[in-house]
């Protein structure tokens, strides 16, 4: 992992909070 992995751009935190979200609602659905 890149060494700025906890405090990465805004725009790198924008994309992974998409994604979490997502990830998380498919979790649930599957769940």
């Amino acid at each position: 992992m890149a060494p700025g992995t906890l405090v990465p751009e805004p725009g790198s935190a924008m994309l992974l909070a998409a994604a979490g979200a997502l990830v998380m609602r498919r979790r649930r659905r599957r769940a």
